[in-house]
């Protein structure tokens, strides 16, 4: 059917018998708009207004639809076209009406699953993140103060070294008290004495201890549901091996600088399980281990390691054969030019 036929038909009639838009709008009980659109071309009025229309307009449907009068010797004739017409207008309007739901539901099965994806993601967000320490801007801080040492060994006579299991280093604490820290089980000792001048105690302990990186990967992290009775996962040794392993992290020395740059870690939703709970393992045991420290020096040379300076105390790790030997150096007189020049004279079987 010819819209743009039947449109100026409308208006054309309407016109004849004196009526508005909205004249006729009231007497159809339908509003001026609709008028307008039929008046324009732009669309056809519902099947139950024919009659009342054409009533109202003094026309017959069928020249309603036909979209001009009919003589009578010709109206059997056009009755016939606009039947046809009428039907071919209505499955087109079916047909469009099927894309149409079609469509609609296709954009609702969309939404439904992109609501379903963001709940569980949702979920996994807040399973899998730890809250994030209010020390971490000054952990940067300190870490990012840093700098790297070339540190060379330097031979001295066999007499002038302190030997302890399988450290040797220059003996600068004849006049200090050796004492055995028995409580802790992989320590050596620790040799002290109490400054007069300074009213405090100072001296240096030393110790040996798995790297941190081994105690990331030393055990299995479990979640639970809410009830905490129910696991729901595991994250596990292998796992955590792995991270290190992607991340280029094979001694505390690159776990040190690799936490500098990347410590927080923050999860969103666009991230997968496996990232949301390898950065979960990450935060959790970094906000653990590192301290807030004043600066860190890397140590590079003969040895592998870190030392790291807070308040009165500088802390020395040095990596051998996938251990990590601790040299604690504390008192006033603690200073990294001192540590230095020590660790010189250094020897580890």
């Amino acid at each position: 059917m010819n819209q743009q036929k039947i449109g100026k038909f409308i208006a054309e009639k309407r016109k004849e018998k004196g009526l508005t838009q909205e004249a006729l709008a009231n007497k159809l009980g339908i509003t001026k708009n609709a008028v307008s659109k039929w008046e324009r071309g732009l669309g056809l009025m519902d099947l139950s207004l024919l009659k009342p229309l054409s009533e109202i307009l003094d026309i017959s449907v069928t020249e309603l639809l036909n979209g001009e009068e009919i003589k009578k010797e010709k109206q059997e004739e056009v009755s016939s076209k606009v039947l046809v017409n009428v039907l071919e207008y209505s499955e087109e309007k079916f047909k469009k009406s099927k894309i149409k739901s079609i469509i609609v539901t296709i954009v609702v099965i969309f939404l439904l699953l992109v609501g379903i994806f963001f709940s569980y993601k949702l979920v996994l967000l807040n399973r899998y993140t730890v809250s994030k320490d209010k020390d971490v801007s000054d952990v940067i801080k300190g870490l990012k103060n840093s700098k790297t040492i070339k540190i060379y060994k330097k031979t001295i006579p066999d007499s002038d070294y302190l030997v302890e299991g399988d450290i040797k280093i220059r003996n600068d604490f004849k006049d200090y008290e050796k004492l055995t820290m028995k409580n802790m089980p992989n320590s050596y000792v620790k040799y002290e004495k109490y400054n007069e001048k300074t009213k405090e105690k100072e001296g240096i302990s030393i110790s040996n201890f798995m790297q941190f990186i081994d105690g990331f990967t030393s055990n299995d992290i479990t979640f639970y549901n809410d009830s905490k009775t129910n696991i729901i996962d595991n994250f596990n040794k292998a796992d955590r091996k792995y991270f290190l392993l992607k991340n280029d992290i094979n001694n505390d020395v690159d776990y040190f600088k690799y936490v500098e740059e990347n410590y927080y870690k923050e999860n969103n939703i666009f991230m997968s399980k496996r990232e949301m709970m390898e950065n979960y393992a990450f935060n959790l045991y970094t906000s653990i281990v590192i301290p807030v420290v004043d600066s860190i020096t890397y140590i590079d040379g003969d040895y592998t390691g870190f030392m790291i300076k807070k308040a009165n105390t500088i802390s020395t790790t040095i990596i051998r054969n996938n251990k990590q030997y601790n040299f604690l150096l504390y008192g006033n007189d603690a200073s990294l030019s001192y540590m230095i020049d020590l660790l010189s004279t250094l020897e580890i079987k």
